[in-house]
C-alpha cells in the first residue's frame, strides 16, 4: 500500500483505494463547512497538518516541539498524567482492507488498563462526534480486519486541541452492521447510504458523555470531601479559641469568621397539628395547599 500525501490517495496493487474521509464524505457522514470560506479552511486545514506531524513526531520520541508548539506540551501533559507509555503507542499507521477497497490512517493507538484506545486527533473549532464516530468505527473495523468478535473490544477517544485547551473524550462506537452496510454500499457503487440508527431514548454518545461527566465528579467529589473535612478541623479549633478568649469575630482581606452560640428554635410540629385538627373533628385537608412541582431527571451511580 503506497499513499500519496499530496493527492490524499492511497493506491494499492496499482488500484486506487477509497480513503475513510473520502467515503464519509460521499456518503454525507462528514462535517458541513458549507459556508465557510476556503480561505478559512486552507488556513485551518494547514494549521492542522501541522499539528499532526508534531503530534506524529512527539509519540515516535522526538521532543523537540516541547516548548514551542502548545498543543504539543498540552499533549504531553495528559499523556504523563495517565502514564500512557508511549514507547508503546503507534502513531499515523496505515490500514487497509482489499476486499472492501477501502483504506485509511490512524492518528494514535495505545494499550492502557488492559484497553486497546484507538485514538484521532482533532483541531477544528466544534467537535462533531458522530463524524468522529464514524471515522473511528472504520479505522477500527480496518485494525480487526473485520472480525466482529474484537470489534467491540477496542475503546475509541477524541483529543480535541481548541481554543489553547485540551479536551480527551470517549466516543461510541458504531453498530458492526452499519459500518459493514456503509462499505457494501460504496462496493457495489450505490449513490446512497442511509443509516438507520436503533431508536434509544439515549444515544451512545450521551451514555458515553454521562459515564465520563459522572466519574470526573465522583474523583472531584472525593478531593473535594477531603478538603471540607480539614478545614472544618481548622475551623473547629479556631472555634474553641473564640469561646476561650470571647471574642466572636475575626476579619482578614480574603474572609470573616463570626462565631454564633447555639440557639432554641421553634418550628411547628405539622405531626401534632394533624392530630389536633382530627381529635376536634376538623378536615385536615381544608388546611392543605396544593403545589405542582416541576418534572425532572435523577441519575443514580451504580457503586
Amino acid at each position: 500500500m503506497e499513499f500519496n500525501e499530496e493527492k490524499h490517495e492511497y493506491v494499492h496493487n496499482n488500484q486506487v483505494y477509497t480513503s475513510v474521509t473520502q467515503l464519509l464524505k460521499k456518503y454525507g457522514l462528514s462535517a458541513d463547512y458549507t459556508g465557510i470560506p476556503d480561505a478559512v479552511l486552507k488556513k485551518a486545514a494547514t494549521r492542522g497538518r501541522a499539528i499532526h506531524k508534531a503530534l506524529e513526531l512527539f509519540v515516535g520520541g522526538d521532543q523537540s516541539m516541547l516548548g514551542l508548539m502548545n498543543e504539543v506540551d498540552l499533549f504531553n501533559k495528559y499523556i504523563t498524567m495517565s502514564n500512557i507509555d508511549l514507547t508503546q503507542a503507534k502513531s499515523e499507521q496505515l490500514y487497509y482492507d482489499t476486499n472492501y477497497k477501502i483504506a485509511g490512517t490512524i492518528d494514535f493507538q495505545y494499550d492502557l488498563n488492559n484497553e486497546h484506545i484507538v485514538a484521532d486527533f482533532k483541531t477544528t473549532s466544534s467537535l462533531h462526534l458522530d463524524t468522529v464516530a464514524w471515522q473511528l468505527s472504520i479505522y477500527n473495523f480496518l485494525i480487526t480486519g473485520g472480525d466482529i468478535m474484537n470489534y467491540y473490544f477496542n475503546k475509541l477517544k477524541v483529543y480535541h486541541f481548541t481554543a489553547g485547551k485540551l479536551y480527551v473524550k470517549d466516543v461510541y462506537t458504531v453498530d458492526y452492521d452499519q459500518v459493514k452496510a456503509l462499505l457494501e454500499a460504496n462496493l457495489q457503487g450505490l449513490p446512497d447510504f442511509v443509516y438507520v440508527k436503533t431508536t434509544k431514548v439515549i444515544s451512545d454518545a450521551d451514555v458515553q458523555l454521562l459515564s465520563q461527566l459522572s466519574k470526573e465528579i465522583v474523583a472531584h467529589q472525593a478531593v473535594l470531601d477531603e478538603l471540607e473535612k480539614q478545614r472544618d478541623t481548622v475551623l473547629n479549633s479556631v472555634k474553641e479559641e473564640m469561646i476561650k478568649q470571647k471574642d466572636y469575630f475575626y476579619r482578614s482581606s480574603e474572609f470573616d469568621l463570626i462565631y454564633t452560640a447555639p440557639q432554641i428554635r421553634k418550628s411547628l410540629d405539622t405531626g401534632a397539628v394533624k392530630q389536633y385538627v382530627e381529635d376536634t373533628g376538623g378536615d385536615i385537608e381544608k388546611l392543605m395547599k396544593e403545589t405542582t412541582t416541576k418534572d425532572g431527571i435523577k441519575m443514580r451511580i451504580k457503586k
